[in-house]
This record gives structure tokens, C-alpha cells and sequence, in this order.
């Protein structure tokens, strides 16, 4: 009777072995297949640069700096619902704090 089951598990293990490796070797392929269509770019937004960032409402904030993202522990925001924001400095050296899930598009300046 062990036996049977050491043959069961074995089977299992080998089944996950087989799941991981496939979904592992399709998503390669898939990227692959991407890539060859449109490529990656390494790109990305960085502090230190001056950009137009867009809202969702239509709201515009040219020429703003992006600081980072604020993401306060529980109790310390006065205001709820207030963590994961977008920290952005004017140029007149006021902060503006934004949701970041409210942003449409940000472009360099």
C-alpha cells in the first residue's frame, strides 16, 4: 500500500513540475513574440526632471517635478484614504500631493 502512494505523490510532483516549466517556457515565447513586434525600452519617469503630468478630470500640472510617492502609516494622514500619493513640486516650490491612480499621462517638459 505505501507504494501506491509514493506513485500518487510522485505523479502530483511531476504534474507541478510539468505546469511550471510549461507556463514558464509559453510566457518566454510570448515575450519573445512581443518583442519581435515592438520592442521594450527602458524608459521610465525620474526625479530631478521637469515634466506636464495629466489628470483623468483634466486638470493639467506643467512644469512640476516629481518627487516620489508618499505612503503614510495608518493614523498618521489627517485626511483618510490618503496613502500611495504622487509627490509633485511646482516650480514655485509648493508641493501638490495627487492620487497617482488619478493621472492620465505624464510627459517630459
Amino acid at each position: 500500500m505505501p507504494e501506491v502512494w509514493a506513485v500518487i505523490v510522485g505523479a502530483i510532483v511531476l504534474l507541478i513540475v510539468y505546469g511550471i516549466v510549461s507556463s514558464k517556457l509559453t510566457a518566454s515565447r510570448q515575450r519573445k513574440a512581443r518583442e519581435k513586434a515592438l520592442p521594450f525600452v527602458a524608459e521610465t519617469v525620474r526625479t530631478g526632471q521637469r515634466y506636464n503630468v495629466y489628470m483623468s478630470d483634466g486638470r493639467k500640472f506643467l512644469d512640476v517635478e516629481i518627487l516620489g510617492t508618499s505612503d503614510p502609516a495608518d493614523g498618521q494622514s489627517p485626511i483618510g484614504g490618503w496613502e500611495g500619493m504622487l509627490v509633485l513640486k511646482q516650480s514655485s516650490a509648493k508641493k501638490v500631493f495627487i492620487r497617482q491612480t488619478s493621472v492620465r499621462h505624464v510627459e517630459e517638459a
